[in-house]
This record gives C-alpha cells, structure tokens and sequence, in this order.
C-alpha cells in the first residue's frame, strides 16, 4: 500500500478558520483504538500559498502532531511538526517521516496541531484524513556517514580558531538533503564545526550524530520558529516552545532555554527574513546578523544589532548560511544560499569540541566572514598600550576597515595587502569598538565583535 493507493480513511476531522485566527494555533483532538501500529495522516485547505511572507491573499496552514502524552509545553507527547512543508506523512513504530518520531502508537486522545500562519480572504477550510494501520511502508532511505574529502587549501587561521556555520536545514524540516548529506558538505566546504537548526524540533540531531573524526564537529541546535519570529538554540536535546507567539510567552521560553545551557540567538531581523517582532523582548545571547548573502537585506540585521549596542546591550553577533537546498532545487531567492556564506570563526584555543565552541559563542570570542577562505578580522585590545586595539586582516587587500564606535565618526582605513595589521586608538568615552571590513560597493565582507571599555 502506498499513499497513492490508500483507501477510504478511518477518520476524517475538518474545520474552518477566519482571518481572527490567523497565526493562532489549534489542537483538534482524536482518538487512537488500541492494537495500531502505523497512522497516517493527509490534509488540504483552500486556496494554498506558499509560505513565503512576500505572497498573499491566500492560505498557509502548518501542521504537527501529539500523542496521548498530552499537549503541555515541554510535553514528550510532541510527535513533531513539519509547518506547510509536507501535506502528508507516517508515524509507524519502526520509522517515521521526517521530522516527525517514530514510536509507539498508543490508544487514547492525540492531536493534530494546526497553525493558520496565513488566511486569505475567503478563510481557510481545512481536511484532515487519518488512516490506522494502512501499511504504507517507508520510501525514507537514509545516507550514511561519509568521511571528509578536503577541499582546495584554505588560508590558516589564527592558532585555536574554527570556521564554522551555525545554521542550516534538512529533510526533517523544510531542505532537500539528510543530515549525513549536509554534514559531507559542509566538510567539502572546508567547514570544522556545522550548527544544525531544524525547524521545532530535534529529530536530526541523532541522524547527524556527534561529527568529529574527519568530519566537521556537530553543534546540536534547533530553530524555534513562532509566527513573530524565529530564534536558534545551540547545545540542547529538546523542543521549546513555539505554538505562543505573545512576547512575555516567548520572553519566558528564550530564558528558560539560556538558562538551560543553551546559546540562543535571534534569527535573521531583517525584512522577510521573517523578522522579528518582539521588540524589547530580551534574555538572548546573540544576534544572527549575517544571514545568507550579505546583499539579502542583512544591513537591516546589523542596524538591529548596532541598535542593541548602543544602548549597553552586550549581544555577540553571529552568522550562518541558512543552507536548504544542495540538490539544486529552484525554489527561489534562499537557493543562491551556500554553506559558508556566512562563515562564523570561534576561538576554542587546543580544545575543539562541541562546548568549547559554545562557550566562545556565548562569550563572543568570534567573527563572521563572507565565507570559509576569509577575510578573516581580528580585534583585541592592544597589549603594548591601554586605549588601543589592535587589528589584522588577513585575504582581505583593497578592503575598507571601519572601526565604528558609540561615540564617534567610524575611523577609516584601506587595507593594502593579504597580511595587514594596525592598532588604533579608542576614542575617550566610548564604550565599546567594533571592527568591519566592506567591499568597494558597500557589502561587508568581516565583521568582528565589539571590545568594551573595561578591556581597554
């Protein structure tokens, strides 16, 4: 039995939404009989759209589900969600659709979880179609764990610094390609560490595994994508939140993720990224100012950050390539995206792991390029004389540096050659310094965090 050939379903639950629903979550229940080994679920609506944020007059519906475990935040009873990516899926007891969990198909009250994120002007009528024990076998093949083919030499970084990229997508949300997949190209890429940031769940985590061994390190991550924004967590096992998208409900989960261990960042605040619409929510460690190509808007994002900045609000900023697609699929803008582009450079010194590598996330001890081969843009305090930094640029000739502070005019320099370095002095009163490298047209090309005052 395939889904094409499916018979009449076991249940059907339908509904409608107006617009006064729009980005509001539902939890439609139905019950399980007992003895099931397998459900499968189908569902449509009218006048569908894709989830793009430039399209409307139209309908977006997401979909997830819950067991009989019950729907509580934090529940174990998520069986995963899959937003408007797939119309239909599997949960058996020995495989599942990606992303949702395979497992124990236990009798009792489960839910599917609907989420309006659009409705257009006639509203959304909505079909659910489940089906128990169809015997739909798995069409899902896996790819095994390849070993590293290094690319083209790179230019050396400074001792103990890794490039990595912190964000990126796979089958188990709304890519192209298995974790295995991913985590071969960003090897390929030249990449030593992949931050892996599904949407709402953390499914891929197991399927990527730890990394290492000639393979770039793993930072387990998940994207917590609400309908007022999206934010990532690094260096946690579990779903948050994301079904509330009022700002005190997301202001309690971002701490409640921080003060886990996790590194939480805000994602890409920039015009359709979508962006984001917690103004004043705080809590978070980072910032996504770079996401994808530098042209995609992203100096909306670093205004974003500056702002934060400029009123004492010490938030480290960081970039990733926001990689979907690897197999070529012409879906759009989000297809000229390319592990790498950014490339976020940590500081681990001799001990690279997956801590190390959030401890200096966390701290700040990084900076973004455009990708893997650089420029790479080291800022410090000069150790020769208090009121200084110093810079050192490397692959970045023809540049322009800028040191920007929150006090005065950005000081100004050409960088003459692949190996250039200077120190500067800080203006009196500023309370921080940050560093840039931009091209001749504008675009940043490096992008380094800020040294406070009290480090001066």
């Amino acid at each position: 039995m395939t889904p094409e050939t499916l018979d009449k379903p076991d249940l059907v639950l339908h509904g409608h939404f107006d617009k006064d629903h729009e980005r509001r979550y539902a939890h439609v229940p139905f019950d399980v009989p007992a003895g099931r080994r397998q459900i499968h679920i189908r569902y449509s609506y009218n006048d569908q759209i894709d989830s793009d944020p430039t399209l409307g007059g139209g309908n977006t519906l997401d979909i997830g589900l819950f067991d009989e475990r019950g729907i509580a935040e934090s529940s174990a009873g998520f069986r995963g969600w899959s937003g408007s990516e797939k119309m239909e899926f599997t949960i058996d007891e020995s495989w599942a659709t990606p992303p949702y969990r395979k497992g124990k198909i236990r009798p009792g009250g489960w839910h599917v979880l609907l989420g309006p994120y659009k409705v257009g002007p006639r509203g959304c009528d909505w079909k659910v179609e489940i089906w128990f024990d169809p015997g739909v076998p798995s069409p899902w093949r896996g790819v095994g764990i390849s070993r590293r083919v290094d690319p083209d030499p790179l230019p050396e970084a400074r001792p103990g610094w890794l490039r990595g990229d912190l964000h990126c997508h796979t089958l188990y949300s709304d890519g192209d390609s298995w974790p295995p997949e991913m985590l071969s190209a960003a090897g390929a890429a030249g990449l030593d560490f992949l931050g892996v940031t599904d949407h709402n769940n953390v499914g891929h985590q197991l399927a990527y595994g730890p990394g290492g061994d000639g393979l770039p390190i793993v930072v387990p991550g998940i994207e917590v994508t609400t309908y007022g924004g999206h934010w990532n967590a690094w260096g946690t096992d579990r779903w948050w939140e994301f079904r509330e998208p009022e700002s005190k409900a997301v202001e309690r989960t971002i701490r409640a993720a921080a003060e886990s261990g996790a590194v939480v960042s805000i994602c890409h605040p920039k015009p359709f990224g979508p962006p984001w619409e917690y103004e004043g929510v705080t809590g978070f460690h980072a910032v996504e100012v770079w996401n994808g190509p530098w042209a995609q808007q992203n100096a909306a994002s670093l205004a974003f950050w500056e702002s934060l900045l400029r009123r004492g609000d010490r938030r480290v900023a960081l970039g990733g390539s926001d990689t979907h697609y690897l197999h070529g699929r012409n879906l759009g803008a989000r297809d000229a995206d390319r592990l790498g582009a950014p490339t976020t450079w940590v500081q681990v010194g001799d001990r690279p792991t997956a801590k190390t590598i959030l401890e200096a996330l966390r701290e700040g001890r990084s900076f973004v390029s455009e990708s893997p081969g650089g420029p790479q843009l080291y800022l410090e305090p000069d150790r020769g004389r208090a009121g200084r930094v110093s810079v050192e640029v490397r692959g970045g000739a023809g540049g322009r540096l800028e040191l920007v502070t929150d006090t005065a005019t950005p000081v100004v320099r050409m960088v003459d050659g692949d190996a250039w370095d200077d120190a500067f002095e800080v203006p009196a009163g500023a309370a921080y310094v940050r560093a840039q490298l931009t091209s001749a047209r504008g675009d940043v090309r490096a992008l380094a965090n800020p040294v406070w005052a009290e480090r001066l």
